[in-house]
């Protein structure tokens, strides 16, 4: 009988085609084109949004350069000093005589007398809290000033009398003597050229203290300087 021989054949492990790598090589460049991308964009989102804050962060911080009218007297409201300013202030002695007399008997005649005196402390005064600022530009303020008030403290009333007695019969109470010199002594002191005197030391002492706070003072009225002006 014939005899068939078979030829015994080998397996072979499968060998990548060219198209294969083909293929894989577009696919790695197709993710490494998404990665790119998607670090562009993460990128672009973290500089967007660190230059909003930075812009929201410089409007929010005050700036030194700028200041606005409406600011200022609010600035000024906030530090302005309370209470009351003495701009004048002077002691003064003054004093009235009394005299009476006395008949003893309806025929003879004492004379008497009596002597009030009176010393005082007189001043003017300007109220802090009616001194009125309007912003008129950012480093300078109007000052409008309110009217100068005089104000007197007594410091001393001696009564001197020749005889107790009588001026406690005829004279009970000294308030009209009192009355008298304190008029006296107000109109030694409470004069036009003082009262000037006293407004222009006022608009000193604002000016010295805006001055301090970094304003410049415009008084309106202003009181204009008079050479011929008396010392108190």
């Amino acid at each position: 009988m014939p005899i068939n021989l078979i030829t015994p054949t080998m397996s072979h492990p499968p060998v990548k085609t060219d198209r294969t790598w083909h293929e894989a090589l577009q696919w790695l460049r197709r993710i490494n084109k998404v990665t790119l991308t998607v670090t562009l964009v993460v990128i672009a989102a973290v500089l967007a949004f660190a230059a909003y804050g930075i812009l929201r962060l410089s409007h929010a911080l005050p700036s030194h350069g700028d200041i606005t009218l409406e600011q200022t007297p609010i600035d000024i409201e906030a530090v302005r000093p309370r209470g009351e300013l003495y701009v004048a202030t002077a002691v003064i002695e003054e004093y009235v005589s009394e005299y009476s007399t006395e008949f003893h008997f309806g025929l003879i005649p004492e004379p008497h007398s009596c002597v009030q005196i009176l010393r005082q402390k007189v001043s003017y005064v300007i109220d802090l809290e009616e001194v009125r600022y309007i912003a008129d530009t950012p480093d300078t303020v109007i000052v409008q000033m309110p009217p100068l008030r005089y104000v007197a403290s007594t410091q001393d009333s001696p009564f001197l009398s020749d005889d107790e007695d009588f001026w406690m019969d005829h004279m009970p109470s000294t308030n009209d003597m009192k009355r008298e010199v304190e008029e006296k002594i107000r109109q030694r002191f409470d004069t036009p050229a003082n009262r000037r005197k006293a407004e222009r030391n006022a608009e000193a002492s604002i000016s010295l203290l805006l001055k301090r706070l970094g304003y410049e003072a415009r008084f309106a009225p202003h009181i204009d300087t008079d050479e011929n002006d008396s010392n108190p």
